[in-house]
C-alpha cells in the first residue's frame, strides 16, 4: 500500500511540474512575416437611409510550417467613418502580437458604423479607408470600402475598374435632383439622351484601375462617363442652382483637388451634347472629345483639372460665358483641327507650364507619319491669360500655304504673346495684331486684370484691362445674370460694373 500511495504521490509532482513549465514557441517575426488574405478589399455594399451598421469578414492565412506573430493590426483611420474591427478574439481599435500558428489561418471581423445624416467631411459618400498589419518595417493592408452617405449610387463597390450602361427608359435618363447621385466606375451612354436638371449634384469616385478588356496593359483612370455615338449629354442648370459634377471627396481639403476621376468622353459621332450652367471639377481632363464630336458650353466653369478642360481631337466646340481656370494642362486643345466658337469665355491658366489655348491642324504617329485636317476658330470678346509668356499656341503643318487648312480670328479680346510665338514656324505669325487678332490687348504680367488669382476669383479687377475692350455681339448677360454694357461691354466672362 505505500508504494502504492508513493507512486501517485510522485506521478502528482511530475504532472504539477511539467503543467508549471511554459513551452517556449519559436515565432516568425516581423519583415519575414508573410500572409495571404482571402480578399484584397472588403466591401460594405449597402446604402444607408438611416443610421445602420453591416459587418464582413475575412481569413488571414499563415500558408509556412512555423508559427507568425504579427506586431500590430490597426485601421488606418482615412475617412471619418467608424471602422471597427475583431481579430481572434481581440477588439480594436488595435490589436498586437496576433499569432497564426503554422498552416493555419484566423478570422477577421470589420463592422462599419455610418450615420448618413452626418456632414459629408465626417462621412464621405464612398468611405475608403485600410485594415493595416504591421509586420516589422513592412506593411499590408486591406481595403476598407462602405458607402457613407445617403444618395442615389451607381454601380457598385464590387464596380470599381467596370463599365456599365446608364439605366435608360425609352432612350432617356434624367439625375434625380432631390438628391446627389454617386457614380462608381465607369458608366457609358449609349441610344441615351442623359439630363441633369438644375441643382442635380453628381460626384464621381475615380482612381486607377485594371480592366484587360480596354487593351495595353489594362490599367486605366476609373471614373468617367463615355458617350457613344448614339448618345447624347443635355446639362441644364441656372445661375442659382448649377448642375455640379465633382469629386465624391468633399472634405475641405479636396475642393480644389485636380485628377480624382477620368471625366467625360464623347466618342466619335456624339453629337448635340448641350452643358448650360454646368460646373465639372475635380477631373483629370474635363471633356475629351473623339472625331466629329461635338458639344455646346454655355455658363459652364471646367476648373481644377490634372490636364486640359477640352481636349478635341476634330471636333466642333462652341463655348459661351465660360470660365476654364486651375486646368493643369493646356487649358483648351485641338489636335488635327476641327471647329471652335468661343465667345466671352475667360481662360485662366495659372501655376501651370501649360497654354491656354493651342490649335493644331493635324496629327502625328510614332513614325511621323502625318494627317492634317482643316482647323477653323472664332474667338471673340475672350481672354487667354496664364503664368506663360505665352498662352498662345498655333501650328499650322501647311505653313500657310492653304489658307482654308489654319482659319483662326481673335476679335477684342485680352491675350498674352511673347517674341516666340510670333517668331515661331520661320514668322508664320509675324502679323498676328494685324492679320489675326484684331482690337486685341497683348497683356503684360503687371497689367491688372483679375482681382484675386490667388483665390481663384476671375471677376475684373475695377482697373482691368479688359474692362470696355469687348464689342456688342448680341449676348446681354454675363455668366452671373449681370446686364452688360450694351456698346462697350468688358472682355471675358464676367461684367464689371461699379456700385
Amino acid at each position: 500500500m505505500k508504494l502504492y500511495f508513493y507512486f501517485l504521490s510522485t506521478l502528482f509532482l511530475l504532472i504539477l511540474a511539467i503543467s508549471s513549465c511554459e513551452v517556449e514557441t519559436e515565432f516568425v517575426t516581423g519583415e519575414a512575416v508573410r500572409l495571404r488574405f482571402s480578399t484584397d478589399t472588403l466591401t460594405f455594399d449597402t446604402v444607408f437611409t438611416a443610421r445602420g451598421s453591416a459587418t464582413r469578414q475575412f481569413k488571414v492565412y499563415n500558408d509556412g510550417e512555423t508559427a507568425i506573430k504579427i506586431d500590430r493590426i490597426r485601421v488606418a483611420g482615412e475617412t471619418g467613418v467608424n471602422f471597427i474591427f475583431n481579430v481572434d478574439g481581440t477588439q480594436g481599435p488595435e490589436a498586437e502580437d496576433v499569432i497564426i500558428f503554422g498552416n493555419d489561418s484566423i478570422f477577421v471581423f470589420v463592422e462599419v458604423e455610418v450615420d448618413p445624416t452626418d456632414p459629408t467631411e465626417i462621412s464621405p459618400f464612398i468611405a475608403e479607408d485600410k485594415l493595416l498589419f504591421e509586420l516589422g518595417t513592412r506593411t499590408e493592408d486591406v481595403i476598407l470600402l462602405a458607402f457613407g452617405q445617403n444618395a442615389n449610387y451607381f454601380g457598385s463597390l464590387a464596380d470599381r475598374g467596370q463599365f456599365f450602361n446608364f439605366p435608360c427608359l425609352l432612350g432617356e435618363y434624367t439625375f434625380p435632383s432631390d438628391l446627389p447621385t454617386v457614380i462608381f466606375g465607369s458608366m457609358v451612354v449609349s441610344d441615351c439622351v442623359v439630363r441633369a436638371a438644375p441643382g442635380t449634384r453628381i460626384y464621381v469616385h475615380g482612381g486607377v484601375q485594371r480592366n484587360e478588356d480596354i487593351g495595353g496593359n489594362g490599367f486605366f483612370n476609373d471614373g468617367l462617363i463615355f458617350v457613344e455615338t448614339t448618345g447624347r449629354l443635355d446639362f441644364i442648370g441656372t445661375a442659382e442652382e448649377p448642375v455640379i459634377i465633382a469629386t465624391d471627396r468633399l472634405e475641405e481639403e479636396f475642393l480644389d483637388d485636380p485628377a480624382k476621376y477620368r471625366g467625360f468622353i464623347l466618342g466619335p459621332g456624339s453629337r448635340g451634347n448641350r452643358m448650360e450652367h454646368t460646373q465639372v471639377l475635380n477631373s483629370i481632363i474635363g471633356i475629351t472629345m473623339d472625331s466629329l464630336s461635338q458639344i455646346s458650353l454655355e455658363n459652364t466653369v471646367i476648373a481644377y483639372s490634372g490636364g486640359p478642360a477640352i481636349s478635341a481631337y476634330q471636333s466642333d466646340v462652341t463655348v459661351s460665358n465660360c470660365v476654364f481656370h486651375s486646368n493643369f494642362g493646356n487649358a483648351v486643345q485641338f489636335v488635327k483641327g476641327g471647329n471652335l466658337t468661343m465667345d466671352h469665355t475667360t481662360i485662366a491658366n495659372y501655376g501651370v507650364d501649360a497654354s491656354g489655348l493651342v490649335l493644331t491642324n493635324f496629327t502625328c504617329d510614332d513614325n511621323n507619319i502625318c494627317i492634317a485636317a482643316d482647323m477653323r476658330a472664332r474667338v471673340r470678346n475672350s481672354i487667354i491669360s496664364g503664368s506663360r509668356g505665352s498662352e498662345l499656341i498655333f501650328l499650322d503643318i501647311f505653313e500657310g500655304d492653304d489658307l482654308n487648312a489654319f482659319d483662326v480670328l481673335i476679335d477684342n479680346s485680352v491675350v498674352r504673346t511673347d517674341q516666340n510665338f510670333l517668331d515661331a514656324q520661320e514668322g508664320l505669325f509675324a502679323n498676328f495684331y494685324d492679320d489675326i487678332c484684331r482690337g486685341c490687348y497683348n497683356m503684360d504680367f503687371s497689367d491688372l486684370l483679375f482681382q484675386s488669382i490667388e483665390q481663384d476669383d476671375y471677376q475684373l479687377d475695377s482697373l482691368s484691362v479688359a474692362r470696355d475692350l469687348a464689342r456688342p455681339i448680341g449676348i446681354a448677360e454675363d455668366i452671373l445674370g449681370v446686364a452688360r454694357d450694351a456698346e462697350m461691354p468688358d472682355a471675358g466672362a464676367f461684367e464689371r460694373v461699379d456700385q
